[in-house]
């Protein structure tokens, strides 16, 4: 885990680890969501096919979901499921570009569910937002990089407990 201060002062904290599989992969999003109150914001980036949809399957399954119920929204843009907090899986993939009045994404960014946006670059102003970046990349045939980083105080606190419990 790395840390380093932001523009604003705030320390940024980054944890990397290696997925090795689909099955690792959506276990990651199951521990990442035995962490979640309620409330937060994550802003999932990586190529097509990178494993994001599959992140969120587990992150799913965490909050009490079924992870079959959970499909790419490419078509739909915005799946709400509820299990033990509301799941907003938010796919921006068809958007060259997206604001937070687009879609309504202001109701579901900034609720007491987990928002769970992939693409998140495509969200204009998304990286002045506070959330939990989670970059999932390719690192070999069957190998991802999944980093994830935050610069503000209450999605840091989330990747020092992921790394004290599960690193």
């Amino acid at each position: 885990m790395a840390n380093a201060v932001t523009e604003s002062g705030a320390a940024a904290v980054t944890m990397v680890i290696e997925s090795r599989s689909p099955h690792e992969t959506k276990s990651w999003g199951r521990r990442l969501a035995s962490l979640l109150e309620g409330g937060e914001l994550l802003g999932l980036t990586g190529d097509l096919g990178a494993g994001k949809t599959c992140f969120i399957k587990g992150l799913a399954s965490g909050l009490s979901l079924r992870e079959e119920d959970i499909l790419s929204p490419t078509f739909t843009m915005i799946q709400e499921h509820h299990g033990r907090f509301p799941l907003y899986h938010i796919d921006l993939y068809r958007l060259e570009e997206a604001t937070l009045d687009d879609l309504g994404l202001r109701e579901y960014l900034f609720s007491e569910g987990v928002a769970a946006v992939e693409w998140f670059d495509r969200l204009r102003g998304g990286d002045e937002m506070e959330y939990l970046s989670v970059r999932i990349s390719y690192a070999g045939a069957n190998l991802r990089r999944i980093e994830f980083s935050a610069g503000d105080s209450r999605h840091a606190q989330i990747i020092s407990r992921l790394k004290r419990r599960f690193a």
